[in-house]
C-alpha cells in the first residue's frame, strides 16, 4: 500500500528530530510543536497563542503560561470555542511528570471547548481526546522514540491531521451519547419491571448535618457538603444513583458552588433560571458540574435541583450570616499575598507610619494603660490587651510602587486566623456571641474606633515631631465608599436611586430567567409609587423606547411598533403600560432578566427626573420591597458573578 506523500513527510521529519536539543519550554515549542503542526498540515493562520492566565481558576493560579490553539478556519473573527480543535501544552523538558500538566491541560481545554488536548515535554506526548459527556479518552501516550516508527506515526498522523480533525463535528459525541441515553430511558419507561428493578439502587432520602457537614440525599442524587465558615471556603460531592453513572463522583470546590449552581434556587429545572441546567426536551436535560458534563432525565434533574436547593441555601445563609455579623457588606473584599480582608479607608503613607510607631510604642507588654493595647507583627497592628484579640490592622500600598515610594496606603482590617480561631471551633451555633466590643470587632467598629479615636490620638501624640499639621494629617483621610441612608431610614424618595442602580446593574449581567417571587411586589410597588408624576417630565422619549424594548421581547415582533402609535403617548400611558407589566407577572413563575432590567431603568429615570407625589404608605411599600431583592444583587455580585 503506498504511504501518501504528506504521511511521508511527517514521518521522514519526526525521524529527523532530536528531543535533546530541547533546553526549556520555548525550545518544546519552537523545535517540536509548531513543526509538527507544519507537518501534520495545520496552516499558520489557524494557529494562535493565549495566555492561560486569563483563564486561571482557584485550582489554577500558577505563573501564567502559553498554550498553542489551533482552530479549523483562518477567519480571525471565527477563531473561538465553536471552531477550536486542538490545545496544546509544552512543559520544560526536565518535567517528567505530566499529571499536573494534563489537569491544567483538561481544565482549559474545556474553556476553549476543543476536540483533543495534548501536553508534551518535548519526548513524552499525551494526547487526548475531549469527549463532551464522558470523561476524556486517552488516543496516544507514547515517545518521540515510539512516535519513529513507520507505523505509529501513520496513525498519530491519520488521527490528527488537519482534514480529518476540521471535519469532525462537535456535536457527534453529544448526539450519540443522547440518543444512546434516550433509548435506555424509553426501554426502562415501557419495562415497569426493569423500571422496579432499578429503582432498587435509589437512595434513601435523608438530610443530615454535623456541624459544617451537610449531607442531603433524594433517590436519584446525594449531594455531601463541606460548608464555609468564617470565610473559609467549601466544597462538595455530587453522586447519581443510576447505573449509567455508576462511580461517578463529582466534586465541586468552593468557585463552581457559588459559579454554577446558586442561581436560580427554589426553582423547576425548565424554568430556565439555573446555570448548570440546559433542556434538551420535554424529559432530558444537559447538566454542566465543574468541567464534567452529563445527560439526565427529568426526574434526576429535579432530584438534583431539590439537593442544590437544600445545600446552596446553607452555604448562603452562612455567608450571609457572617458577613452581617462582622457588619462587612459596606467594604470591599479584597484578597493579595496569604492576606484577606475589607477596605476600610485610605491614609497617607506618613500618617500609616505614625499609626505603627504609636502601636510599637504602646505594645500591651510594655505597660498597663487604656492605650496599652497594641502588638506589633511585621508591617500590622494587632489590637489586643493579649488575652482577646478585637482586631488585625495592616496597610495595601500600591502594588507597582515600593513601600518608601507609596504616596497612599488602604486600611485593611484583616482576616486573621489568629482573631477567627474561636469563631472556628465554637459551637455551630454560638459563634457570633464572640463578635462585640470586648470581643471580636466589626469592620464598621474597627473603622469608626481609627477615625474618631485612634488617629486623633496618634495625631495628637505626635503632633510636635510630625513635620506635618493635624489638618495635612486628617485630610489625606480617604474614605473608600460613599455613605448612604440605610433602606429602612429613607424618607426621601431620590435616596433609593442608588439601591435601584445595584439592582439594574446586577439585573444586566443577569443572563438566565430570574425567578418572580422577589419581582411580584417591585414591579408592583415601584409603579404605585411614581404613579403620580408631574405630566411635563423629560425624557418621556426614553421612557416609551424601554417600553417599546420590553414589548418587542415578550411579543417576539420586532415590528411591534407598527401597531401602537407611540407619539404623543402621555405619561400616563406610560403608567398604564407598567401596569401591565405588574398584571404580566402576576401568574408567572419565572421573568427574563432583560425585561428586569429594563423597567427598573425606568423607575430609575422618573424617580430622577419627575415631580412625583406619593404617600407615606407607597413610599414603605417601595423601601419593603426593595430589600429582599437589593440584597439578592448583592450577595449575588459579590460571589457569584466573579466567579463566572
Amino acid at each position: 500500500m503506498t504511504i501518501p506523500e504528506s504521511i511521508k513527510k511527517f514521518i521522514t521529519w519526526i525521524q529527523g528530530f532530536d528531543h535533546r536539543v530541547l533546553r526549556n519550554e520555548d525550545d518544546v515549542k519552537e523545535k517540536l510543536i509548531l513543526p509538527m503542526f507544519h507537518y501534520l498540515c495545520y496552516p499558520e493562520i489557524c494557529h494562535r497563542e493565549y495566555s492561560l492566565k486569563t483563564y486561571q481558576s482557584a485550582t489554577y493560579t500558577k505563573n501564567a503560561e502559553i498554550a498553542q490553539i489551533y482552530f479549523a478556519t483562518d477567519d480571525l473573527k471565527k477563531q473561538n470555542t465553536n471552531t477550536s480543535l486542538i490545545f496544546v501544552e509544552a512543559i520544560e523538558p526536565q518535567k517528567t511528570k505530566l499529571n499536573e500538566a494534563i489537569e491544567q491541560a483538561k481544565f482549559y481545554s474545556n474553556h476553549f471547548k476543543t476536540l483533543f488536548f495534548i501536553v508534551t515535554n518535548g519526548y513524552e506526548i499525551k494526547v487526548f481526546q475531549r469527549l463532551h459527556y464522558n470523561r476524556e479518552k486517552l488516543v496516544f501516550d507514547l515517545n518521540i522514540d515510539t512516535l519513529k516508527n513507520n507505523d505509529v506515526a501513520s496513525k498519530f498522523y491519520n488521527k490528527l491531521n488537519f482534514d480529518l480533525v476540521k471535519n469532525i463535528d462537535k456535536n457527534t459525541a453529544s448526539i450519540l451519547t443522547y440518543t444512546k441515553y434516550n433509548l435506555i430511558e424509553k426501554l426502562i419507561i415501557r419495562h415497569p419491571d426493569l423500571q422496579d428493578f432499578l429503582e432498587k439502587y435509589d437512595f434513601k432520602p435523608s438530610i443530615t448535618r454535623e456541624g459544617y457537614d451537610l449531607v442531603v440525599v433524594k433517590p436519584k442524587v446525594a449531594i455531601a457538603c463541606n460548608l464555609p465558615k468564617a470565610f473559609r471556603e467549601g466544597n462538595c460531592q455530587i453522586e447519581f444513583s443510576s447505573i449509567l453513572f455508576k462511580g461517578l463522583k463529582i466534586n465541586l470546590n468552593h468557585q463552581d458552588i457559588l459559579g454554577q449552581l446558586m442561581t436560580g434556587l427554589h426553582t423547576q429545572p425548565n424554568w430556565g433560571c439555573r446555570r448548570f441546567l440546559k433542556q434538551i426536551d420535554k424529559n432530558n436535560f444537559t447538566v454542566n458540574l465543574g468541567q464534567i458534563t452529563v445527560i439526565l432525565s427529568k426526574l434526576e434533574a429535579t432530584d438534583l435541583c431539590l439537593c442544590v436547593d437544600e445545600i446552596c441555601q446553607e452555604y448562603q445563609n452562612l455567608i450571609i450570616e457572617f458577613e452581617n455579623a462582622l457588619e462587612t457588606w459596606d467594604f470591599e473584599f479584597v484578597k493579595f499575598s496569604e492576606v484577606r480582608g475589607f477596605i476600610l479607608f485610605s491614609v497617607s503613607q506618613e500618617l500609616w507610619e505614625l499609626m505603627q510607631q504609636f502601636a510599637k510604642e504602646f505594645d500591651y507588654t510594655k505597660g498597663k494603660s487604656e492605650w496599652h493595647l497594641f502588638h506589633r507583627e511585621d508591617i500590622s497592628i494587632r489590637v489586643s490587651r493579649g488575652i482577646r484579640d478585637h482586631a488585625f490592622i495592616l496597610p495595601q500600598f500600591d502594588r507597582n510602587l515600593s513601600l518608601l515610594a507609596s504616596k497612599k496606603a488602604n486600611i485593611i482590617y484583616e482576616l486573621n486566623d489568629v482573631n477567627l480561631q474561636s469563631l472556628k471551633t465554637a459551637k455551630f451555633s454560638l459563634w457570633q456571641q464572640n463578635i462585640g466590643v470586648r470581643g471580636t470587632w466589626t469592620t464598621r467598629y474597627t473603622k469608626q474606633w481609627l477615625l474618631d479615636k485612634y488617629i486623633p490620638k496618634v495625631i495628637n501624640y505626635y503632633s510636635e515631631k510630625s513635620q506635618l499639621s493635624e489638618a495635612e494629617l486628617l485630610a489625606k483621610i480617604t474614605n473608600c465608599r460613599s455613605e448612604r441612608a440605610l433602606i429602612k431610614e429613607i424618607d426621601n424618595i431620590t435616596d433609593l436611586v442608588p439601591y435601584l442602580h445595584d439592582i439594574q446593574s446586577w439585573l444586566h449581567i443577569y443572563v438566565e430567567n430570574i425567578v418572580v417571587s422577589l419581582l411580584k411586589p417591585y414591579y408592583r410597588a415601584y409603579t404605585n409609587l411614581v404613579r403620580n408624576t408631574d405630566s411635563s417630565i423629560t425624557g418621556i422619549d426614553y421612557i416609551f423606547g424601554n417600553l417599546r424594548r420590553v414589548e418587542w421581547k415578550n411579543t417576539q415582533e420586532e415590528n411591534y411598533s407598527n401597531s401602537t402609535d407611540w407619539k404623543n403617548l402621555t405619561f400616563k400611558y406610560a403608567i398604564d403600560c407598567l401596569d401591565w407589566q405588574v398584571t404580566r407577572i402576576k401568574n408567572s413563575e419565572y421573568e427574563n432578566s432583560f425585561n428586569a432590567d429594563i423597567i427598573t431603568r425606568i423607575f430609575i429615570w422618573i424617580i430622577e427626573n419627575g415631580k412625583i407625589s406619593f404617600s407615606q404608605a407607597q413610599l414603605n411599600a417601595a423601601k419593603q420591597a426593595l430589600i429582599p431583592l437589593w440584597e439578592q444583587s448583592r450577595f449575588e455580585v459579590r460571589y457569584i458573578y466573579p466567579n463566572r
